[in-house]
């Protein structure tokens, strides 16, 4: 991974599970991130496991960083029975 995934703490606890279940990524935060998308979603929901193990909400909010200091934001979001990687125009 070229970058960095800095994870934004959530701003509320929830109790969503992020294991077990189905992955998906808009079209364009697939096209954004290209190569790497499928890598920086599996590091943020790694992330998030990390820090809420048992109180992660259904909403989370992250920046990737590149080495040359470009920001990209971008949210996953829990549906109960899948998450979804997209970035905020995406919604």
């Amino acid at each position: 991974m070229l970058g960095k995934v800095i994870y934004n703490e959530q701003e509320q606890s929830g109790n969503y599970v992020w294991t077990g279940i189905p992955s998906y990524m808009t079209n364009n935060f697939k096209s954004t991130f290209g190569d790497e998308a499928e890598l920086i979603a599996f590091t943020a929901v790694a992330l998030i496991l990390e820090k809420h193990p048992h109180d992660a909400d259904y909403f989370q909010t992250f920046k990737y960083l590149y080495p040359n200091g470009k920001v990209i934001k971008f949210w996953i979001i829990n549906d109960v029975d899948h998450y979804t990687a997209l970035l905020p125009s995406d919604y």
